[in-house]
């Protein structure tokens, strides 16, 4: 009897051990520059869209990450996917100026069509796509500027668009509990304001600023509906990437995202991605990735993770599954992750000549392929005094402020669709 006793409890203390051990290992998806979304309507069945030199492509697993299959090369890049069921679904790019931007497919994807042509409006990609149902969609534009909320209520055969620059500069993600209440998040149309989640409860018809950080240079990028109360949702600071006196946070809520609490977030590299399993284990990172047990009252880094990533959307599939993407899939599970994975360079394409500057900034971009780009100058004080948004091809291209600055330190930070750097300037 002692030794069976001996037994249940070294298999229990097991059990409990390889679960406390759960954390995220890689899938067999292909490394990539950044995996901007993933969806999964099963833990076993899901899509994810990538990027590699500025060439997307959608893929898809059917073995819960065990091997993936390629259903479409894009050439621009990709930024969100979602199905409305297994044959449903949508994905959209950034960056073409209003084509080759969002296509629909009806058979799980194994044909997908392009529909950017009966979207109407300034349109340069769909950065976030909520599938309420078969009929209802609502997406979302676009990370660097314009903003814009798109919908379709037959399906995806037309879409009504909606010029949101009255509330927001930028959109990044979108959250639908039904056909009429969700939020959009982006960076708010008035900068003093930063980040901003906006909601609606009449189907996109009004909307109405619910949580503003004002905070400079901050944006409100991915937001979780954890489970219809609980909600939680990640600023992305540029500011805090340079200043060591800025904090990083991420925002909580537990009444359904009508009133956001604003928590301390680790210091990091512009935080993007956020996901809760629970009300107590989640993660959140960019290019490092963070846990916390407690709810995010503090934090522990997770160091098995050779970066930089691109950590960004997160799944919840059920109480034990979820994936996360970066520049491959992970998902949560009892192996220990890969160690022996060499670690990506960082990507340099910003420089500043000369530093020191006289009176005026010079910059300029090396890009290796087309990319959407946003250049925010700011003093030492964090105010912005310039900025520059577009899309360039690749090459060599150079810009300055065209203005007359007082001497002291400035920050050129530069955000790519693919990542973000930035470069400390003194002017004399």
């Amino acid at each position: 009897m002692m030794t069976k006793f001996l037994c249940l409890f070294l298999a229990a203390a097991l059990s409990h051990s390889l679960f406390s051990q759960t954390t995220w290992i890689p899938t067999a998806s292909p490394q990539t520059d950044r995996y901007d979304d993933i969806y999964f309507i099963s833990p076993d069945t899901g899509w994810a869209v990538g990027t590699l030199a500025g060439n997307g492509r959608i893929l898809r697993t059917t073995n819960g990450g065990a091997t993936w299959q390629t259903q479409k090369n894009i050439s621009t890049y990709m930024r969100s996917i979602e199905f409305a069921d297994k044959n449903t679904g949508y994905a959209g790019g950034l960056g073409q100026s209003g084509t080759t931007i969002f296509y629909k497919t009806t058979d799980g994807g194994v044909n997908w069509t392009n529909i950017s042509s009966v979207i109407t409006g300034s349109n340069a990609g769909i950065c976030g796509i909520c599938c309420v149902n078969t009929s209802i969609t609502y997406a979302v534009g676009v990370w660097a500027s314009p903003a814009y909320v798109i919908k379709s209520v037959d399906g995806g055969n037309t879409w009504t668009y909606t010029d949101m620059s009255a509330y927001a500069k930028s959109l990044i993600d979108v959250q639908f509990t039904d056909a009429n209440n969700g939020y959009v998040t982006g960076e708010s149309n008035i900068n003093s304001e930063g980040a901003v989640i906006l909601k609606t409860t009449d189907g996109g018809s009004t909307w109405t600023k619910v949580f503003m950080s004002y905070g400079p240079g901050e944006r409100l990028w991915k937001i979780q509906n954890l489970d219809g109360q609980n909600w939680f949702a990640c600023i992305e600071s540029a500011v805090a990437d340079f200043n060591d006196t800025t904090t990083n946070f991420f925002l909580k809520s537990t009444d359904g995202g009508n009133s956001w609490v604003v928590k301390p977030a680790p210091r990091s590299n512009y935080l993007q991605g956020i996901g809760f399993m629970d009300t107590q284990r989640g993660w959140i990172g960019s290019t490092e990735l963070f846990e916390t047990n407690d709810g995010g009252n503090s934090w522990a880094k997770l160091t098995n993770y050779p970066g930089p990533n691109a950590f960004n959307r997160f799944q919840k599939i059920n109480a034990g599954t979820a994936y996360f993407s970066s520049d491959i899939v992970y998902k949560l599970g009892n192996t220990l992750p890969v160690t022996s994975m060499a670690p990506k360079e960082h990507m340099k394409w910003l420089s500043v000549q000369p530093n020191p500057a006289k009176g005026d900034i010079y910059y300029k971009l090396e890009l290796p392929h087309k990319t959407m780009y946003g250049v925010k100058i700011y003093d030492a004080r964090a105010s912005l005094i310039h900025e520059e948004i577009g899309e360039r091809d690749k090459g060599t291209h150079r810009f300055h402020t065209g203005k007359k600055l007082a001497p002291g330190v400035y920050y050129v930070y530069v955000m790519y669709n693919e990542f973000a750097e930035y470069e400390k300037v003194i002017v004399e």
